[in-house]
């Protein structure tokens, strides 16, 4: 095994820079990750409400660095929709917030239009957002979900782990 030991490195005419564990590389402009925060939660949670309920624990505070700073958002869960009759849509919607504000719904669907059984489906969750909050102040990003009528819907389904994390990209 060969080791190269340098006090300076220059300047490259490639694009692929290759570094040893704990060192560091600086002048490559904007797109760095500034900071990360993330939360996870495993426990079941079950609503029939057809209003915006926050997801437990689906709730994390970041403050950027500059204004110009993006924020990347991922979030990952594992839901269930139970419908309770052949007329209900068997609709989950999971809506990704800034603060009080609504930046994105998805809607997750399940209709079989089969008689009068209860249907039900377990679907894995996934949701990226880039956000440009454009401030330097503490946002707090959260998922909220809510039922169609005459459905269940459940976060973390069979208690399995659900995730949001937010990271800081300096523009």
């Amino acid at each position: 095994m060969s080791q190269l030991n340098v006090n300076t490195i220059g300047a490259r005419t490639g694009t692929t820079v290759s570094l040893a564990s704990g060192h560091t590389a600086v002048g490559f402009g904007g797109g760095k990750v500034l900071q990360v925060v993330g939360a996870t939660r495993a426990t079941t949670q079950t609503t029939t409400s057809t209003s915006l309920v926050d997801v437990t624990g689906m709730t994390v505070d970041i403050t950027p660095a500059a204004t110009s700073s993006k924020i990347l958002i991922k979030y990952s869960d594992n839901m269930l929709t139970t419908r309770s009759s052949d007329v209900s849509t068997g609709a989950c919607f999971y809506s990704l917030l800034r603060d009080s504000t609504v930046l994105t719904e998805n809607e997750l669907t399940a209709y079989d239009n089969e008689g009068n059984r209860v249907r039900s489906l377990t679907v894995p969750v996934g949701l990226v957002f880039l956000d440009s909050p454009s401030t330097t102040s503490q946002v707090t990003y959260k998922i909220q979900m809510k039922a169609a009528s005459s459905t269940t819907v459940h976060s973390q389904t069979y208690d399995d782990t659900a995730s949001i994390v937010a990271m800081e990209i300096g523009a």
